[in-house]
């Protein structure tokens, strides 16, 4: 009763203030109780929020043994049983416990831990459309952790999501869009490479490296080869010839030929060396009859294609430009082909130091014994 009376009593004085001062107090009073409101809010989202995070931070190890059960035994689930199994361990099913199963699914996919099941807990728990609600986030951070989550769990449903992003304004968003697409897509998915305008770093290299294995493993790599000659990046140009002879690529024999006549010196030392990864010894005389007017680099691509091919047609040729060479690192290549150049030769390489001395002599010791130093 104390409390009613009190504040009829206040609300009796404030009448007799000016109107702009009554105004003002009850304003004052509005947002006070507001902000009491709101801080009270606040503080029992933060206490439920944080309640829920240590849940789901002590769930992990348990979610780890459901999905390795799922994954990796002979025993059969249905995707509701996942679903309620799953349910079961993170009392709710939603964004934040998804987060948590994906990151579990990307951390097996990371270490190698293979299974045909995967498709199976992707399904029942919603991954694709979870991931499709990332993709449409306002968050920048969560765009790139859906473009990175879709790539490692192999994903290849999201071609317009992606591409809807390939040209942002936001340069580290365009640039893993256009990754992912080359990952994920399996309609043209080099179509960006034509875009490269700058070289390509080696953490570019890396990047595009990977994205190009999972496109050997589905068989989709055909395409590659008209890049070498589409492509005006002479870096972009460079790998691409580079990868053709790592992932063995046939057929592109007359681009490579072609590329030997680039005005760049590094497009034709790494199409030498391509050639030589793939093995393509009928070029030998040719790359020999080039060594004299060719810039080191592609010398030394010469020489060491010519080991690769190991005829046993050219080791006069190596014995004399060994001879001829006036660079120490050139010389000491060429000695490591010939030592390494079949039985006839190790022989020329002993007959080399029989007849060598000084510093030329300490190179091919070298070169045998790699602990003698020749610098």
């Amino acid at each position: 009763m104390g409390f009613v009376e009190w504040f009829l009593s206040f609300v009796y004085k404030i009448k007799t203030f000016p109107l702009i001062i009554q105004i003002t107090i009850v304003l004052t009073i509005v947002f006070i109780i507001a902000t009491i409101a709101l801080m009270i809010t606040i503080g029992t989202i933060r206490r439920r929020h944080n309640r829920l995070q240590k849940t789901l931070k002590n769930s992990v190890p348990e979610i780890v043994k459901l999905f390795s059960e799922i994954l990796f035994t002979e025993k059969d689930f249905t995707e509701q049983e996942i679903f309620s199994d799953f349910e079961e361990v993170v009392d709710e099913v939603n964004r934040e416990s998804l987060d948590i199963a994906v990151d579990v699914l990307v951390e097996f996919k990371n270490d190698h831990r293979e299974s045909e099941k995967y498709p199976l807990i992707i399904s029942a728990l919603g991954i694709v459309e979870h991931l499709e609600r990332k993709f449409d986030s306002r968050s920048n951070k969560e765009k790139i952790d859906a473009f990175q989550e879709a790539f490692v769990l192999d994903l290849n449903k999201f071609d317009s999501k992606v591409l809807r992003y390939a040209y942002s304004k936001n340069k580290v968003i365009r640039k893993e869009a256009r990754n992912s697409y080359l990952a994920l897509s399996s309609n043209d998915p080099y179509r960006f490479f034509d875009e490269f305008d700058r070289d390509l770093s080696k953490w570019d290299e890396i990047e595009l490296m990977q994205y190009l294995k999972l496109q050997k493993e589905r068989g989709n790599l055909e395409g590659l080869g008209k890049w070498i000659n589409y492509s005006k990046n002479d870096s972009l140009v460079v790998f691409l010839i580079k990868m053709v002879g790592y992932f063995n690529q046939k057929g592109i024999d007359e681009i490579l030929l072609e590329k030997l006549e680039d005005e760049n010196a590094l497009v034709r030392a790494e199409a030498i060396l391509t050639l030589g990864e793939l093995h393509i010894s009928e070029t030998e005389q040719d790359l020999i009859d080039r060594y004299y007017t060719e810039p080191e680099i592609c010398q030394v691509a010469i020489v060491k294609t010519i080991r690769k091919f190991n005829s046993g047609k050219s080791l006069m040729f190596l014995n004399e430009i060994f001879k001829e060479s006036n660079n120490t690192d050139t010389k000491k290549i060429i000695a490591e082909a010939i030592l390494n150049y079949s039985y006839e030769g190790k022989i020329a390489f002993q007959n080399l130091k029989s007849t060598l001395k000084g510093f030329e002599l300490t190179i091919l010791k070298h070169v045998e014994t790699p602990l003698i130093k020749y610098k």
